[in-house]
Parts: structure tokens; C-alpha cells; sequence
């Protein structure tokens, strides 16, 4: 599922220019493959999308949790296969006390296929996919799980972890190769965008600058200040009145924030930039130690690819479609909005 690697040597488009004098043939190869990269992301993100929208959001979560606790699992014994060449007795003793069944299963596979040893990480990866996450792949929707994993920095820890690991044992081989538990913690401490693009590695300098619990706690706080900015959204919009329960809530809730613009509302009958703007007043008004310690763009990489901020956000465009023009009378209160948009789910065909 890696990005792939785009660039090309200076020296390589010298030598492939065209006769004609255009753009060089090795630069148009390399743009339609990049073209058709991009395409193929957007289709997968879309699978996954229309995958994750039919199975309620706390599954999901879970799920992704738990596929998130076995890749690293599989980074660490890949580690030591890729490094080995093989499967030697530590990570046999862990594998059938976690993988129960699989070394049966390689020893008969590689009495087929003797020269296949050096495949077995990717034999344990089906065998992880099928086993334990069969349930998802009937189903269909494990493409939804993996496409939420990925994007995880413990994913990508874990991966960069591998890569480092295999390349300082190749080189000299360890006297006794790390218990799951220690790889787990080194992974942990590992930077997770040393082998990621330059724009991409930059874009995540962010996360340095807070440690993970620091992280998922102000998450959860964004993701329920977020919803608040959903449920309120139409209402903003609409060239009616502010209905009552809008405006009371985001008095109590965010005091100060309607008033200034009461005379703009009167004037235009709407609130200019309304979700936008509720949501930088959030930002400078409850992260403001995120901010200025440089970290808040961290907290809206992580709600962009967390299951119930997704699923907040299409619930919001579902009730769009639903009220269209004309606002629900009475106007549902946070709270009911809220445990309705928990429970969506889009089951259409």
C-alpha cells in the first residue's frame, strides 16, 4: 500500500528527450504513471469509503484497533524471517502460541513449493487476513479497516520500524533478536517519516511535538467540538431565525460566539463562512495550547481518518439531503443528534 516513488534522476531524462525537442519520453512515462497512481488511490479510497459506511463506526474502530495490534505483531516476525531467511525457534514458539496452526500449514506449503521459503511473511499476512479478520473479508469490508490502519502513526511506526531492523541485522546479526514486547517498544519511539516524501514528512512534523495519549485525549475533545459544529451547520445556514435550541446551546456552550454577529445576521439573514468560522472559534478558543505549541494540525490529521469523525461528518450531509431547504420543526437537540448520528449507518444498495 506504499506511495510509489516518482522521481527519476536528472541525467535519465537528459539522455531520453524526444528528437522533436518536447518534454522528455522518460517525463511523460513517469507523469502517466503518477497519473494512474492517483487514480488508483482515489478508487481504493473510495471502496473503502462506500465499504465503511455500511458498518457502524464503534465496529469499525475496533476492528481497526485490533488489525493495528497484529500488524505490528507481523512487522516484528517479518523482521526476523526477512533476517533470517526462515522461521527460526523464538519467533516458531511465538508464532503457534499466536498464530496457531500456520507453521503446520508453511512446513506442508513449502514441501510443495521448496524455493518459496523466502515468501512466507506474505504467506503469514493472508494467513493473519483470513484467520483472524475473516469475518471483515466475508463480510467486505476489511479493504475499510486497512484504509483507516494505514494512516495510523502506529502503522506506520511499526513499518518503519521493520525496514530499520532488517537493515541493521542483515548487516550484523543480532546474538539474541528482540522478545515481541521489546520490538513493540522500540517501534514506539521509531520516526515514522523517515522513508515517507519530503511534502508528506514535513506535513507530519507535527506529531513530534506531542506524545500519543496528549494526542488521542485532545482528538476526542475535537471530534465532539466538531459535531457540535455539524449539528449546528444548517441552522447557520438557513436564511431563517436561529432556532432556539441552536442558539442556546452554542450560548452555553461557546459564550460570546453569536454575539458579535448579531447585527451581520439581521443585515444578511445568514451567517457569513458559519461552519468555518465556529470552527476557528473553537480552535482559538479550547486547543489553544495546541496551537501554540504547534501541534493542532496533528489533531486534524487524526480526525480526517477517525471512524466517528467520518461518520459524523457524512451524517451531517445525509441530514442535508433530508431537510434540504426547509429546517426540522422542532429542531432536534444536540444530544439526539448526536446518538443518531452514532448510530448511522448508510445501507443503501
Amino acid at each position: 500500500m506504499g506511495a510509489f516513488d516518482q522521481r527519476r534522476r536528472s541525467a535519465e531524462l537528459v539522455r531520453s528527450r524526444s528528437r522533436e525537442g518536447g518534454e522528455p519520453l522518460q517525463k511523460k512515462k513517469h507523469l502517466r504513471r503518477g497519473q494512474l497512481a492517483l487514480r488508483l488511490q482515489r478508487h481504493g479510497h473510495e471502496r473503502a469509503a462506500e465499504e465503511a459506511r455500511r458498518i457502524p463506526w464503534q465496529v469499525l474502530l475496533e476492528a481497526r484497533n485490533q488489525y493495528l495490534d497484529w500488524q505490528e505483531f507481523y512487522y516484528w516476525a517479518r523482521s526476523i524471517m526477512e533476517s533470517e531467511h526462515g522461521i527460526r525457534d523464538l519467533l516458531a514458539r511465538k508464532l503457534d502460541e499466536v498464530c496457531p496452526g500456520f507453521l503446520g500449514a508453511e512446513k506442508q506449503y513449502l514441501l510443495r513449493h521448496p524455493k518459496e521459503a523466502t515468501v512466507a511473511p506474505v504467506r503469514l499476512g493472508q494467513w493473519i487476513d483470513e484467520r483472524i479478520f475473516g469475518f471483515a473479508k466475508q463480510g467486505g469490508w476489511l479493504l475499510a479497516i486497512t484504509f483507516y490502519a494505514v494512516r495510523e502513526t502506529r502503522y506506520q511506526k511499526a513499518s518503519a520500524c521493520w525496514a530499520e531492523s532488517v537493515q541493521k541485522w542483515q548487516q550484523a546479526r543480532p546474538i539474541q533478536y528482540p522478545t515481541f514486547e521489546d520490538w513493540r517498544r522500540e517501534a514506539a519511539r521509531c520516526d515514522e517519516t523517515a522513508r515517507l516524501l519530503p511534502a508528506i514528512r514535513k506535513q507530519r512534523a507535527c506529531f513530534k511535538l506531542v506524545d500519543a495519549e496528549r494526542l488521542a485525549h485532545a482528538l476526542s475533545r475535537f471530534i465532539d467540538w466538531e459535531a457540535l459544529a455539524y449539528w449546528a451547520r444548517a441552522a447557520l445556514e438557513a436564511s431563517s431565525s436561529l432556532p432556539s435550541a441552536v442558539a442556546r446551546e452554542l450560548d452555553s456552550r461557546c459564550p460570546g460566539y453569536l454575539k458579535p454577529d448579531t447585527k451581520q445576521r439581521e443585515a444578511n439573514g445568514r451567517l457569513a463562512d458559519h461552519w468555518q468560522r465556529l470552527m476557528l472559534w473553537i480552535s482559538d478558543h479550547f486547543f489553544q495550547d495546541a496551537k501554540s505549541e504547534g501541534w493542532y494540525d496533528a489533531i486534524l490529521i487524526s480526525a480526517r481518518s477517525h471512524p466517528r469523525a467520518i461518520r459524523t461528518m457524512e451524517y451531517s450531509d445525509h441530514c442535508d439531503q433530508i431537510w434540504k431547504s426547509d429546517l426540522p420543526t422542532p429542531y432536534p437537540s444536540f444530544e439526539d443528534w448526536r446518538r443518531d448520528a452514532d448510530r448511522y449507518v448508510d445501507l443503501a444498495p
